[in-house]
């Protein structure tokens, strides 16, 4: 039923019943007002007169106003036809508000009756009025009032109180199992592939996996890297970097996590705001390039790795090599900021190409509309009310208008159908930065489906990210490229304005790797998921198994909601890490994890969603759980104090998890600043795997004690010192100590497989000195099988 229902008529419902009905609703009001401003204009001059229980009325004045009546009752008939199919968008049964069995079986029956009542009362008030037959028409209206109230109202009203209260779950089955369906289809969640993880505590991790994993993981937080950038490389006060992304860039390891923010102008902190300042100079017109750190790693004194910085922007990371990232054209005319109108001015020693040579229009700086005539400058100067265009000497014919600046606006005057509800991020492609948007279709008028707000957007039940929108920022050329999503909207929207969208096919292979899943959309599957994860009538119909997003620790000591973020890791099943945004959910009033979902896109740029399902019994920690862990270590907790007692401030970064193998582990970054003007500096990793926890300076060390702590059951201290006592065995203690520090040689070195086999191997010898059999050290039965590699 569901999907013949979205190819066939989903574009009939958001096109045409909504907006017949907003229509409709619009006549109605228009001729209310228009009857009664009549019949006050009538009773005014004498036309209309009542007393003594009559009322006379001129022949003009009845047939006008018996007209105008018989009009509203045949707008208000239209009104009843159409609400049966906007009910089926609005239920009013009392599961979820959803469109039930009082709905179905009385509301939209008694409209359609209610619907040949108001039409038959027209007939009737049309023909009394012309006939003078006052009573008949009096009657008329009456009988059409209380048919609304008993048709319309109460009989519904009797049918929920003693048909479906005492029989809810029976009676309303088949529409809580449609509003399941069309609910996930109009999220995009039909699509949602269901993985069980199965977590075993006591498993083994695989630490050389752990750090496969880990090393995609980006440890710098947004507000982290911002600060730094603003304090350390903005350089020019009218310089500001707005936001910051997380992508991928290739490089001889392969892929690697970048943090990327862009130098836009800040036109309210130009030192001296003239009119030449603000919309001639050049240097006041574009920003300069961008920012690029590894996004994953540090310098040993806590500070980002710099891969692309300076003004202008050159690629600085050492040992790493991602030619992706050089700017050929630094200059950003048109981003996330908003921006006044430019008059761009191109000669011998501005606006140039990057050789030197003059620049080219829609190449080297915008187009934009040459000022060549004078009727043009007037028209421009009267819509902008800038006078200064007629009057500046420097505005000449080769001049050119810049408007429309800020991408976001930008993308709106090109598909003004389309939603864009999340932040543009920008991509360094072919040496020039480009600006990427989602381009959502959206609607509120999918039958049977629950509605949801996103973020500014108002409510819809219906959502897909269906086009991706490329604006160059030297340039401002604005491409629209069509996700193959199944979206009959997107469709419309094709068929209507031919060759606006083009096929994702066409977009260039570089730009196309940088496509990515979208926050907001997660976001809102994450809302619609706390209820409709549940695949049963009965959970939905009794909310057995409700969930809740958690919160965690960012930046202080009030919890947040937590953060749904980007990484490059690998999930169960998968041959390849990818670029995964992530979340969790945990059951409601409770705090451990019930299920971690994951968006991603292939390499079409098609999303794809998967949720890990944690089972209730396994108790897996959730982000609080595992957060105060970290604060209940004594030792980590004595670090923080020490360091607040100094005045400086402790910031906890997002807390990550990724699978590894049958378990899941936890990472979470330390920041240390000052109290005033902060450079926040990358101190600590934390690293649990949900019962235990250690803190180190480097994210290898960490991952070392924690394996310490695995191996011996205690931190590396307390293991070193039990095989250190070494009991009435000094041989078999000595061993064991040899192979702990060849494992902690291993890992300072990222020597991830010595470290695994040193690791193995102590596992090996402490189990084997567990068992009663145990045979004496040295022996060849003692030793592990593989300790000899």
């Amino acid at each position: 039923v569901v999907e013949p229902f979205l190819e066939r008529d989903l574009a009939y419902y958001v096109f045409t019943v909504p907006v017949l009905g907003s229509g409709v609703t619009f006549a109605l009001v228009v001729v209310f007002l228009l009857f009664t401003l009549a019949t006050a204009g009538y009773a005014a001059t004498g036309a209309l007169q009542w007393g003594r229980g009559r009322v006379v009325a001129q022949k003009l004045a009845r047939v006008h106003l018996g007209g105008l009546l018989a009009l509203f009752f045949v707008l208000l008939g239209a009104r009843m036809w159409l609400g049966r199919y906007l009910l089926l968008m609005d239920g009013s049964s009392e599961v979820q508000g959803i469109f039930g069995f009082a709905d179905a079986q009385a509301r939209v029956p008694g409209l359609q009756t209610l619907a040949v009542i108001c039409w038959g009362a027209a007939g009737v008030i049309g023909w009394s009025a012309w006939q003078n037959r006052a009573r008949a028409l009096l009657a008329t209206a009456v009988t059409a009032v209380v048919a609304v109230l008993l048709i319309g109202h109460l009989y519904p009203a009797l049918v929920q109180r003693f048909q479906v209260e005492p029989n809810e779950l029976v009676r309303e089955t088949p529409y809580i199992e449609a509003n399941l369906a069309f609910t996930r289809l109009g999220f995009g969640l039909d699509a949602l592939e269901r993985r069980r993880f199965g977590h075993e505590a006591g498993a083994s991790v695989d630490w050389a996996e752990a750090a496969a994993q880990f090393a995609g993981i980006p440890v710098w937080s947004r507000s982290a890297l911002l600060t730094t950038f603003r304090e350390v490389d903005a350089r020019f006060r009218y310089y500001d970097f707005a936001d910051l992304t997380l992508s991928r860039y290739a490089s001889l390891e392969g892929p690697t996590v970048v943090g990327l923010a862009v130098r836009e102008v800040d036109s309210e902190r130009i030192p001296d705001r003239n009119w030449q300042n603000l919309h001639l100079r050049e240097r006041y017109l574009a920003g300069v390039g961008a920012m690029a750190t590894l996004a994953a790693e540090r310098t040993p004194e806590g500070r980002p790795v710099y891969l692309l910085s300076g003004i202008p922007p050159e690629l600085s990371g050492p040992g790493v090599h991602l030619p992706d990232l050089a700017l050929a054209r630094p200059q950003v005319y048109y981003g996330v900021r908003p921006q006044l109108h430019a008059v761009v001015n191109p000669g011998p020693d501005r606006f140039l190409s990057p050789d030197g040579s003059p620049g080219v229009p829609g190449v080297d700086f915008p187009t934009g509309i040459q000022l060549s005539s004078l009727v043009r400058t007037v028209a421009l100067a009267w819509r902008f009310a800038d006078p200064n265009l007629l009057f500046s000497r420097e505005v000449q014919r080769d001049s050119r208008f810049v408007f429309r600046r800020g991408v976001l606006e930008r993308a709106r005057a090109v598909a003004p159908f389309l939603r864009y509800p999340e932040t543009p991020y920008p991509v360094i492609h072919e040496g020039r930065v480009v600006w990427i948007l989602e381009g959502f279709t959206g609607t509120r008028a999918l039958p049977l489906s629950t509605a949801y707000e996103m973020a500014s957007l108002r409510q819809v039940n219906y959502l897909r990210n269906s086009v991706k929108v490329v604006v160059d920022a030297v340039t401002g050329r604005v491409d629209l490229y069509r996700i193959p999503v199944h979206d009959p909207l997107a469709d419309t929207y094709a068929r209507a304005f031919p060759g606006l969208f083009k096929a994702v096919d066409e977009m260039p292979t570089a730009l196309r790797e940088q496509l990515r899943y979208s926050r907001q959309l997660l976001g809102l599957q994450s809302v619609v998921l706390l209820q409709y994860h549940q695949e049963t009538v009965a959970a939905l119909h009794g909310q057995q198994d409700v969930w809740a997003v958690p919160t965690e620790l960012s930046e202080g000591t009030t919890p947040v909601p937590y953060r749904a973020e980007y990484g490059l890791w690998r999930l169960p099943g998968d041959a390849h890490p990818r670029f995964n945004l992530s979340t969790v959910f945990v059951p409601s009033g409770r705090q451990n994890l019930t299920a971690l979902l994951v968006g991603r896109t292939d390499e079409r740029g098609v999303p794809e969603v998967v949720m890990l399902d944690v089972p209730a019994e396994d108790q897996v920690p959730g982000p609080r759980q595992v957060e105060a862990l970290v604060e209940q270590d004594p030792g980590i907790a004595q670090q923080f104090a020490l360091w607040r007692t100094a005045g400086s401030q402790v910031w906890t970064g997002h807390l990550h998890l990724v699978p590894v193998g049958n378990r899941l582990l936890y990472l979470e970054p330390v920041f240390l600043a000052a109290t005033a003007d902060a450079i926040p500096e990358l101190r600590r990793f934390v690293v649990s795997d949900g019962m235990r926890v250690a803190m180190a300076e480097s994210l290898g060390s960490a991952m070392g004690m924690l394996a310490g702590m695995e191996a011996g059951g205690g931190g590396r201290s307390a293991l070193a010192a039990e095989l250190a006592e070494g009991g009435d065995d000094p041989a078999w203690s000595r061993e064991a100590l040899t192979l702990l520090d060849r494992a902690e040689a291993r890992i300072r070195e990222g020597d991830w497989a010595g470290y695994g086999e040193a690791l193995r191997a102590l596992r090996s010898l402490l189990e084997s000195r567990g068992r009663p059999d145990a045979p004496p050290p040295g022996s060849s039965a003692a030793a592990p099988p593989d300790a000899g590699r």
